[in-house]
């Protein structure tokens, strides 16, 4: 399973207030996921473990060459609270050329089980009582990677934006996210 804290580097992402960055929200939350996967017994590794920079295009490589059972983008957002969990939308042309599928619908074969593992981590976010919203959109590079993908955006409201540092909200969220793939792996009857 691979976890993607988006941005990084010269990337910051959302700046929220001074010095508090999307890219450092993402690589905090994305450590905490790391561990809660790893404490159920699934075996889950960092896109990014320190503030770099990689480009939307050589992230989905870099996971689709590890052929991972999963992928999780970790982004952070406004205006909002509670977290947005994504699945991809494909284009509408997906005719597939000498049995190769067009990079924008790499997702196509596993978009079923993209979108039941986003369901369940929805479920779990909503047993903890964050507010959780299971959303669709067009969002790279999910579409290009050829496992199941999902993004999990933690969304900070307009008049506490220091909300997301909270060390509560960030393991509160990381568990919940952890829990709900952990149920769908089991459900899908996937590899560890």
């Amino acid at each position: 399973m691979i976890i993607d804290p988006s941005h990084g580097g010269d990337d910051k992402g959302v700046v929220f207030a001074p010095h508090v960055f999307e890219k450092d929200l993402t690589l905090s939350v994305a450590r905490l996921l790391r561990k809660e996967l790893q404490d159920r017994g699934i075996a889950a590794h960092l896109l990014r473990d320190s503030d770099f920079s990689i480009p939307l295009e050589r992230r989905a490589e870099l996971c689709n060459q590890q052929r991972p059972s999963l992928y999780i983008a970790v982004h952070a957002g406004e205006p909002g609270k509670g977290v947005r969990v994504y699945t991809p939308i494909l284009p509408a042309a997906q005719q597939s050329v000498n049995g190769f599928l067009p990079w924008e619908a790499a997702q196509a074969p596993v978009l079923k089980n993209s979108n039941a593992i986003a369901g369940a981590v929805t479920r779990e976010l909503k047993k903890k009582d964050i507010k959780a919203l299971d959303m669709k959109a067009f969002l790279r590079p999910l579409n290009n990677i050829v496992a199941p993908a999902i993004a999990v955006e933690l969304a900070a409201d307009r008049s506490d934006l220091h909300s997301l540092e909270s060390a509560r909200l960030q393991t509160a969220v990381a568990t919940a996210v952890a829990s709900g793939i952990a149920q769908a792996r089991n459900q899908l009857g996937a590899r560890k």
